[in-house]
């Protein structure tokens, strides 16, 4: 999407707010927020309404210029890059609007060796939204100087998809977004990513699927799907789901690859937990995937098996369930071994 000559990347909606001036950025667009599936706690709204991973890209000849941003229910944190190099993090207050001053790294220009990458072109500007919270966009001052969206052959060549539970969204890795591992799959494979995830929910409703297949500039589709459906939803249930989803992507995209990940295994092993009934419906959830695209004859369909990228406890927190920051980025590296036998 672009507005005001900027890229907003993993932005399906900009809206104005009721009550606050600037523009809410959104991965999902408010007509879908509205129908998602949620318990007493509405935990899919919200998670749908955070604007984590949405990016602001921009090339401008200012040297010097401001960001303004907010937030809306709680306070924020952004980094910066200047294309795939890290420039800074940066908090944004909720209740007022926060003003970034930024100044152009000049090191980077040196040579051309140095800022080279095989994703983005040094220029790029990139503002990536972090933590939970709904972004506020009050634009960019440039003091009159030129700024436009990034050229294609400035950005990387190919994109994926996600869409998952906190795991996937990158819970617990840290402030730095390029630490999910998703990022850390999609850098070493020279890919960006729209993540679409849901933690707290990405309970596969028909409204999400409807709004995931029609994202058309993806090369293919990544779901981790079932860790969060394992307490609320019956194999049955989950099946269909899980059968729309599938249908509907390939449907819309007749040729590109569609991975999903069985679901993770420590989940059986949650404390407090029926392990028993979890494990028995885990086990149905898996068979429902595997016979899905065993039987679809689909050589573009794959099912990961969740071991391969997650190999033992110690990649997780304490809490036994959340991958670490070091565990992240083992399991991008084994997610990128893993899906490089089929999209590259």
């Amino acid at each position: 999407m672009i507005y005001q000559n900027i890229e907003f990347f993993n932005v399906e909606q900009i809206s104005d707010h009721q009550l606050m001036s600037g523009k809410v950025l959104r991965r999902y667009p408010n007509e879908t927020i509205l129908k998602l599936d949620s318990d007493e706690l509405k935990t899919g709204p919200f998670a749908a309404s955070y604007s984590n991973e949405c990016e602001l890209r921009f090339v401008t000849t200012r040297k010097t210029f401001k960001i303004y941003l907010s937030a809306m229910e709680c306070d924020g944190k952004i980094n910066i890059y200047q294309g795939d190099y890290y420039y800074g993090t940066y908090d944004i207050t909720h209740g007022k609007i926060n003003c970034i001053d930024v100044v152009i790294s000049e090191r980077l220009f040196q040579t051309e060796e140095m800022g080279k990458s095989n994703r983005f072109n040094k220029s790029v500007w990139r503002v990536v939204f972090l933590k939970r919270f709904t972004a506020i966009f009050h634009g960019i001052d440039v003091a009159n100087n030129p700024i436009r969206p990034p050229k294609k052959d400035e950005l990387p060549e190919k994109t994926f998809l996600m869409y998952g539970s906190s795991i996937s969204f990158g819970a617990t890795s840290g402030n730095s977004s390029d630490l999910s591992f998703p990022q850390v799959a999609a850098r070493t494979l020279g890919y960006q990513v729209m993540n679409k995830c849901m933690p707290g929910s990405c309970f596969c409703e028909k409204d999400v699927t409807d709004m995931l297949v029609k994202c058309s500039d993806v090369d293919f589709f990544l779901y981790e799907i079932g860790g969060n459906m394992r307490n609320r939803y019956s194999v049955e249930e989950f099946s269909e789901r899980f059968k729309y989803l599938m249908d509907e992507t390939r449907k819309f995209h007749p040729n590109k690859m569609i991975i999903a990940i069985d679901v993770f295994w420590t989940l059986r092993y949650i404390p407090f937990e029926d392990k028993e009934k979890v494990n028995k419906v885990i086990d149905g959830f898996d068979l429902a995937m595997k016979e899905y695209i065993n039987n679809s004859g689909d050589k573009n369909m794959v099912l990961l098996d969740s071991k391969a990228i997650l190999p033992d406890y110690s990649l997780l927190c304490a809490d036994m369930l959340h991958p670490s920051a070091y565990g992240h980025m083992v399991m991008g590296e084994n997610l990128a071994k893993e899906i490089s036998k089929y999209v590259l």
